[in-house]
């Protein structure tokens, strides 16, 4: 994954962006999804919600990570996402949010490695701790559902920026930033299966109950530690 791109417009208001994110991302998608690179596509909108929806993804894979690691990398992911929590600098939001990739990256890789580990360390949770669990994998379904959504017209705003640049005027991206941003969503709707298939036959092994959303407009869980 692409280091994560937060739009100034959408950093500002990240405590109250998990309310809405599923109706703005269905109907802002119907708007995009049929348009031609020459037609008025709103490539700031696009941006934003894709902001939104990468941030929803990455924050709530985090969680997942702290909670099922069987290693030290919980307690350094978990002390991230407090950070994350307690500051409003958008620089520090920033640099916070991408300091998680990598021991997220590890963690997740290193529970599939050994499942029958991961199994264990998931049926051992306390009550709190699944039900903080079971939250987040309901988040990085949302979002990675949210992500489908966008992705039908991820080409045509790809075509968009290339083709008109200034388009990102107001948006607050580069035009390589923007095109990370529609690669990182175009990336997680293709790997959906981790979160709405891999993730729930892991819980049932564990014995743990957990139905997967099925629409984008489901209302994000909070997952305070």
């Amino acid at each position: 994954m692409k280091k994560l791109i937060i739009a100034t417009i959408i950093v500002g208001t990240i405590s109250n962006a998990h309310a809405g994110f599923g109706d703005f991302a269905s109907k802002m998608t119907q708007n995009v999804i049929g348009t031609s690179a020459s037609s008025n596509v709103n490539v700031t909108d696009f941006l934003t919600q894709a902001s939104a929806t990468n941030l929803l993804f990455q924050e709530s894979r985090a969680a997942l990570a702290a909670t099922i690691s069987t290693s030290k990398m919980s307690g350094e992911i978990q002390a991230k996402l407090k950070a994350l929590k307690s500051t409003t600098n958008l620089q520090e939001k920033e640099a916070i949010l991408a300091s998680l990739v990598k021991p997220t990256d590890e963690v997740m890789a290193a529970s599939k490695k050994d499942e029958a580990e991961t199994i264990e360390k998931i049926k051992n949770l306390s009550a709190e701790k699944k039900k903080y669990l079971l939250a987040a994998a309901q988040n990085f379904g949302i979002a990675t559902l949210m992500a489908k959504d966008l992705a039908g017209g991820a080409s045509q705003i790809s075509t968009a920026i290339i083709s008109n640049p200034q388009s990102l005027t107001s948006s607050g991206f580069t035009v390589s930033g923007a095109k990370n941003l529609v690669g990182d969503v175009t990336g997680i709707a293709k790997n959906s299966s981790m979160a709405l298939v891999e993730l729930p036959q892991l819980f049932k092994k564990a014995g743990v109950e957990f139905t997967p959303p099925t629409s984008s407009k489901s209302k994000p869980q909070d997952i305070e530690l």
